[in-house]
């Protein structure tokens, strides 16, 4: 498309795609691994909610561990993919996180992807009341609790050059973090760790699985 709109003297128009996670972390993950090999100038936008929202909530590749899912009862048994990882390995022009939470953030993020040449790639963390169970007036708490406990991490690179961003900043240090609970409790998706009673092993696999991802964000991207 971007070598069609040249062809006419086009050089403004900013070619976008626009995915949920499913179609970007499995369905479609071929054709996004591609288009990034191949160097297209564009600009790939994943939404993700974490499930397939499109025909009933079923559980992605995005979707974490213990969640449930129409297709997950008892909870995935699985951590999510860390597609910005797969991503990163094809060293787009630009790749950046974002969270519907932070739309300052997420505003100039694309206004900076546009004016680069070449693939580009920003991740949306977007809660869902409906899939995730919760009321909707939480949505941007929820949002930032995924900063604050540090599952979600908000981060940048153009090029080589790699930044966690300031509203993840200061969650790299363990002890900042807020405990991964303040995160799951208020969502239904995760009421099996809670109720009928607390799931002490479960939750601490998810508190650890965070700094996991941590660990493997760092030592691959710095």
């Amino acid at each position: 498309r971007k070598a069609a709109l040249r062809a006419k003297g086009d050089e403004d128009t900013t070619v976008m795609v626009w995915a949920g996670d499913g179609g970007t972390f499995d369905i479609g993950i071929q054709a996004l691994s591609g288009a990034l090999e191949r160097r297209t100038d564009f600009l790939y936008v994943c939404y993700n909610n974490q499930v397939y929202s499109n025909t009933g909530t079923q559980r992605s590749g995005a979707t974490p561990l213990h969640a449930q899912t129409t297709t997950t009862w008892f909870g995935k048994t699985e951590p999510e993919k860390m597609l910005d990882l797969v991503v990163a390995a094809h060293e787009p022009a630009y790749q950046a996180t974002a969270n519907t939470a932070y739309p300052r953030d997420l505003y100039e993020k694309f206004k900076k992807a546009k004016d680069i040449e070449g693939p580009k790639f920003i991740h949306i963390f977007v809660p869902c009341p409906q899939a995730w169970n919760y009321p909707v007036h939480l949505g941007i708490e929820i949002g930032k609790l995924a900063v604050e406990t540090g599952y979600w991490i908000q981060w940048e690179r153009i090029g080589e050059d790699f930044e966690i961003n300031r509203m993840s900043k200061r969650y790299q240090e363990p002890d900042n973090r807020k405990p991964i609970e303040e995160f799951l409790k208020p969502q239904g998706r995760f009421s099996r760790l809670f109720k009928p009673e607390r799931d002490e092993k479960k939750i601490q696999e998810f508190q650890s699985y965070v700094q996991h991802r941590w660990d493997v964000l760092l030592r691959t991207m710095t």
